[in-house]
């Protein structure tokens, strides 16, 4: 069989990008938390309806964070657990107060409904299982996130059942905030191939030495804070490329941000809606 028929027109285009990273091809990524949705009221991250809206937005994929129910099912969300109002609702996130997912079945889970409407209706929690579905219905990239967790080999594991399932192999990035060699061969020993991206926090800078690093250890994708623009010169991006590396950058919110971004070499993006880039991306690329 020739490699090429194994692969839909959305694989291919998913694949290209990664194969040829000189090229000044740009990925859009529905970042995944809560956002005031074009001042239309506030959508919760993680959830179906925040899927559904990014696909009427036109992003290249969706980034979902993992985390497992008590009973084995990944369930998305940003957080390790929920916080709650009075009446029982997904408040804010609260590091000091919270019940934990993993310590929460998901016949439990699925009810719960969030603090803020949107668009007439209480959202739910939603599931890895459900997102893939939209990604494989409508062809756009799974860009999912694996917590540095003690059960992250069960969540590996798991997730590559629901990746195989809705034949996802060639369109999902698993991201790192750890930038864990370890977690890289966890997920290579159970489906090998897979793209994953470095994702660094504010701190840290762009330098040869994160580049050697990142694509020593497997990555494709090296995604800096928004705050780190001045450590990505046009030739530590090319130095970049030759490494067979992308850099990204997750924190824009401002389309003079975006702009600045992609004159820098920037080629990947993580945001809550796609205004900030349609128009820097159509007169720039």
């Amino acid at each position: 069989m020739n490699e090429s028929s194994i692969f839909s027109p959305a694989d291919k285009a998913f694949k290209y990008y990664f194969d040829n990273p000189f090229e000044r091809k740009i990925m859009n990524i529905e970042y995944s938390v809560l956002s005031n949705f074009h001042g239309q009221g506030f959508l919760a991250g993680n959830t179906e309806m925040h899927f559904r809206k990014g696909i009427e937005e036109g992003f290249d994929g969706f980034k979902a964070d993992m985390r497992l129910s008590s009973d084995g099912v990944i369930v998305l969300c940003h957080d390790a657990g929920y916080t709650f109002t009075q009446d029982g609702r997904i408040a804010t996130f609260n590091k000091d107060n919270f019940t934990p997912i993993h310590e929460m079945p998901f016949s439990k889970i699925r009810d719960l409904e969030f603090e803020h409407p949107f668009e007439g209706q209480y959202l739910h929690p939603c599931t890895l299982d459900t997102m893939l579905a939209l990604c494989e219905q409508y062809d756009v990239a799974a860009y999912l996130t694996l917590r540095a967790e003690p059960w992250r080999t069960e969540v590996a594991r798991k997730m590559v059942e629901l990746i195989r399932a809705h034949k996802m192999e060639h369109r999902t990035i698993i991201n790192l905030y750890t930038g864990v060699k370890e977690a890289v061969d966890c997920v290579s020993s159970l489906l090998p191939g897979l793209v994953y991206c470095n994702t660094k926090y504010p701190d840290v800078q762009l330098t040869t030495e994160l580049i050697d690093s990142s694509a020593a250890d497997g990555y494709k994708i090296i995604c800096l804070n928004n705050h780190q623009l001045e450590t990505v010169t046009p030739e530590k991006h090319q130095y970049a490329a030759s490494k067979g590396i992308r850099i990204w950058t997750w924190g824009v919110s401002k389309a003079p941000e975006c702009a600045a971004h992609i004159a820098q070499g920037i080629t990947g993006f993580q945001m809550c809606t796609r205004d900030v880039t349609n128009s820097v991306i159509a007169e720039m690329v």
